[in-house]
Order: C-alpha cells, then sequence, then structure tokens
C-alpha cells in the first residue's frame, strides 16, 4: 500500500537522512506526494482525463518529472475550488493552492508562487524558477491616415536649418548683388527672399540673378543644389509615407490606461499583485486597485483570457494586466491562429516579482526540492521549457505600429496638404485685395 508523505516522513530515519543530506537524498520507499496546482500556461497545464484524475505538463510538469525521479516519489493533483492562488482572509485563513498548503490538504503547490511576507508566514517557499513582470495586453487600433503626415519626411531639426540657410543665403546675396536704381531697398530685400524660396521650391529665379557676378552666382547654385537635395529626399520620403497606415497603441502605460475611462481592466483575482496593491496608500499601483470601486475591473481566471482577448479585449473595451511572459503567450498563440499581429504589449512593465514552488511550513521535503530547483536553472532547463512552448514568440512582441498599403492616393490622404494650399491661396488673395486698397488710396 503507497504511504503518503506525512506517512514516511514520520519515520525517523528518513527524516533524518532527508535533514542531513537533502541534496542528495532519494526516499526509499516511493511515498505519495499531494501537489496543489492551477492551470497557467506556459508555465504549467491542468487537465483532467476520461478517469477524472488531474495531470500536468509543460514546464512544471517536466519540473515534476525530474523530482519524482531523483527523490523517488509518486504524486497526485488536486485543484482549488476558486483557482487562485491564495490570499489572506480576515480571520487568518487561506483561500486557494496556499490555502490546501495550509491546511495540509495538499504537501506542496506548484504555483508558481511571488514571494511575500504573510505567504511566508504559513509557508515554506523554495528557490526562486523564474523573474517575470507584468505588462498590458490591448488590441491595436485599426489603421489610420495621417492627413498632415507630408510634414514628416522632414524633422524638426532639418526644417529649421532650411530656414537658417534660407536666411543667410538671402543676406549674402543682399549683399553681393547690385540693387538696381529705381528700387527701394525694402523692395529688393522682399525681392531677393521671394527668389530664393522659388529655388527651394524648384521654380525658375529671374535673369538679372543669373546674370551677376561669379560670387552670386556660385551662391545662388550652391542653393539650388542643396535645395533640390532636399526636395528629392523629401519627395521619396513623402511617396513612402503616404503609402503607409498608422497603427494605434494607445494603452502604452499604467498612466495610459488609468486616465481612459472607457477601458476596463482584466486580472487575476486573489495574486501577489492584488494583495500588494490593496494595501499601498499612494500612487500609480493604488490607482488601479481603486478601479474596481469604479466598475473597472474584472477578477477572471487564467484559463479564461484567451477566450476574453478573443471578444471584449478586440472591441477595445477591455485590456489585460498578466505576466509579460502570459501575454508573449497568447499573442503568439492568436497570431498561430489567424496570421495577424492584433494585440500589442504596453511600453511600460510593472511589478516585477519572482516565481517559486511552497511547501508545507517546516517541512523537510522543501529544501530537498530547493536543490533540485537550482540545478535546473543553472542548466537553463526552465527557461528553455518555457520558451520552447510559444513557438512564435517573438513575431508579435515587436511588431510595427505601421502598415504597408497598396491603394490609390484619395481626399483622405491629402486633405491636410489641401488645407495648407487653400490657407496659402488665401493669404495670397487678401494680400492682393490689400493691394488694391493700398493703390485705391494712394491714388
Amino acid at each position: 500500500m503507497v504511504q503518503s508523505l506525512q506517512e514516511v516522513l514520520a519515520d525517523p530515519e528518513v527524516l533524518q537522512g532527508l535533514n542531513l543530506n537533502p541534496a542528495s537524498f532519494r526516499f526509499p520507499s516511493s511515498p505519495l506526494v499531494v501537489a496543489s496546482a492551477v492551470h497557467w500556461p506556459p508555465h504549467i497545464a491542468v487537465t483532467r482525463g476520461t478517469d477524472g484524475v488531474l495531470t500536468l505538463s509543460l514546464a512544471m510538469g517536466n519540473v515534476m518529472q525530474v523530482l519524482t525521479q531523483t527523490l523517488n516519489f509518486t504524486y497526485s493533483v488536486i485543484t482549488p475550488e476558486d483557482q487562485s492562488w491564495g490570499s489572506e482572509l480576515p480571520n487568518g485563513s487561506w483561500t486557494g493552492m496556499i490555502g490546501q498548503v495550509v491546511e495540509k490538504e495538499a504537501d506542496i503547490a506548484l504555483g508558481p508562487f511571488g514571494i511575500k511576507l504573510s505567504r511566508s508566514r504559513v509557508v515554506d517557499f523554495t528557490e526562486s524558477l523564474y523573474f517575470d513582470d507584468r505588462a498590458i495586453l490591448a488590441k491595436k487600433g485599426e489603421p489610420e491616415i495621417d492627413p498632415w503626415g507630408f510634414l514628416y519626411p522632414l524633422t524638426d531639426s532639418v526644417w529649421a536649418a532650411l530656414a537658417g540657410g534660407l536666411v543667410v543665403v538671402w543676406l549674402t546675396l543682399g549683399m553681393m548683388s547690385h540693387r538696381p536704381k529705381v528700387a527701394t531697398l525694402l523692395d529688393w530685400s522682399i525681392e531677393l527672399l521671394l527668389e530664393n524660396m522659388r529655388v527651394f521650391l524648384n521654380q525658375d529665379v529671374k535673369d538679372s540673378l543669373l546674370l551677376g557676378s561669379l560670387k552670386v552666382r556660385t551662391v545662388l547654385g550652391s542653393w539650388m543644389v542643396g535645395a533640390a537635395v532636399v526636395y528629392w529626399g523629401y519627395s521619396g520620403n513623402l511617396t513612402s509615407l503616404l503609402a503607409v497606415r498608422h497603427i494605434p497603441q494607445p494603452i502604452q502605460t499604467l498612466r495610459d490606461l488609468i486616465d481612459d475611462p472607457a477601458v476596463t481592466v482584466i486580472m487575476k483575482p486573489n495574486t501577489i499583485v492584488t494583495d500588494t496593491i490593496s494595501k499601498m496608500k499612494t500612487g500609480e499601483l493604488r490607482e488601479l486597485h481603486e478601479l474596481q470601486f469604479k466598475g473597472r475591473v474584472k477578477y477572471q481566471h487564467a484559463s479564461t483570457f484567451p477566450a476574453a482577448l478573443d471578444t471584449v479585449v478586440r472591441h477595445h473595451q477591455h485590456v489585460i494586466i498578466s505576466t509579460s511572459l502570459s501575454a508573449d503567450l497568447h499573442m503568439a498563440e492568436l497570431f498561430i491562429q489567424t496570421g495577424r499581429c492584433d494585440f500589442y504589449k504596453g511600453r511600460q512593465t510593472f511589478f516585477t516579482s519572482t516565481y517559486c514552488m511552497i511547501g508545507q511550513k517546516g517541512s523537510p521535503i522543501v529544501p530537498a526540492i530547493t536543490h533540485r530547483i537550482r540545478s535546473l536553472i543553472e542548466s537553463g532547463l526552465y527557461g528553455y521549457w518555457l520558451l520552447s512552448e510559444i513557438p512564435a514568440i517573438t513575431t508579435c512582441r515587436s511588431s510595427p505600429p505601421i502598415t504597408l498599403v497598396r491603394a490609390p492616393l484619395s481626399l483622405a490622404n491629402l486633405w491636410g496638404a489641401m488645407v495648407v494650399l487653400g490657407a496659402g491661396h488665401l493669404v495670397a488673395l487678401l494680400a492682393f485685395l490689400l493691394e488694391l486698397c493700398w493703390a485705391r488710396t494712394c491714388h
């Protein structure tokens, strides 16, 4: 008959051997270890067979295989009704996997768990298996046309340099060229400025400038070459920019999320994140916690996240806060199904924590498990097992915020330029009318 772990540990010889040599110890008889687990890919998958027995797979399933072979035990899997990691209740009891370990319904819990002071008072943690932070997972917007895209081929510094070059050339030509006697200084200066602007716009110039001195022609020719190079570069970049669409990704930080009243947050319940932010007094994480009082937080188990992504998150009404690795997994799975990167991770990550297994407080099996976990971490096996479960992990992680569109140009592409053109014509018309009024007044 198979003995439980507690029955085997009641043997003084077994207990002494486990305490003295935790790194090399093996149980002489194979005890039954009860392990608590919750489905949480890519760390662990918990599936129920036709016979009702729970089985483990993925990275934590591999860890349990290593432990059973090196420590010589068998195990059975149980899962808490609330499918949570566990939180402390006002009466001092615990829910979730931690509650099952505290109540000695389970010998160990796989989690993996983040370390927290209140948890460490009731359970023992193994060495860390992994470090991960939290990220915001949201739906990308639809490709948009930017009507002011004609301003983007040149940066602000280039525009400033062009304006400075125009002024320098204008002043230089003003000093080098000879002003006609019939022209006033103001008229001549304005005429020179307009001629240099015509050069920049690839228009013709007056023969009087071209027939000037060698110095004047040298300065004017240099300005023509520089303006032509900029003009050709601008034209090429503008054509490229008109062929792309901008994909909005508005939720990049916690502040963006908190300030958008239309967005609801989906999070896992009873985790180290929810427990910690509920005790904070100030800051963005405290504001995140208070969103639940405004009806903007939904607590759901991790197993429901894929369905939520393809429904409420896809319609821009919700975002998911999960670990960065889980976000990569969800994006990769949807990419494999659809061939598209419809979702993105926010730029800001937060709340980095470590992940460990737990055992009953004072249990001698925890140090033995720690020694074996250390070997897995040092060899890189656990990280390898995790990443091997996400075949397309990098495909959508850094997808560009623009997309190429092969379509004819429409008014939607060009109305910004048309506005500038119309405003220029309007200014020219006003100037013409003012000239007419001025001429009539003078005469």
